[in-house]
């Protein structure tokens, strides 16, 4: 299964994704340029055959809680996708596609993973499967007001 594979990727990335502790990020390797605001990761998640979108939305808040119990001001959330009926035209909102955003709040080191973490991730895994990840560095313009 993927999942497993791309969970322990994003793992792996975290530190590379992370800010540095000055207020402009650095590159955290050779590969990741500098940003001159946040990064974020953005993932596009498919909601697995009879998972409901309620359990996802529950892994998301967990994922938050943890980095909030562990002193980060990051921001996650989930946003659903709008599709369109290519007959009808008509726009809804997926019940099946959901993409969430991670600010990554600068100044701090990349978090260690513990049980807590270990239960978010199991969340997902049970709810979901990660079609597409981004990494983005975003202005600060366009950040969260709570991370600036």
């Amino acid at each position: 299964m993927r999942i497993p594979a791309i969970l322990t990727a994003m793992i792996l990335l975290c530190p590379l994704l992370a800010p540095a502790a000055s207020g402009a990020q650095a590159p955290a390797s050779s590969s990741m340029p500098a940003c001159k605001g946040v990064y974020n990761i953005l993932r596009v998640s498919e909601i697995t055959p009879g998972a409901s979108m309620q359990n996802f939305m529950a892994a998301v808040a967990a994922q938050q809680e943890w980095y909030k119990s562990h002193g980060f001001s990051d921001v996650i959330f989930a946003a659903p996708v709008i599709v369109r009926d290519p007959a009808t035209h008509a726009e809804s909102y997926s019940n099946s596609e959901m993409i969430t955003y991670h600010y990554i709040a600068p100044g701090k080191p990349a978090p260690m993973h513990d049980a807590s973490w270990d239960a978010f991730v199991k969340m997902y895994n049970e709810t979901s499967t990660i079609k597409e990840t981004y990494g983005q560095c975003i202005p600060m313009k366009g950040a969260p007001a709570s991370i600036k």
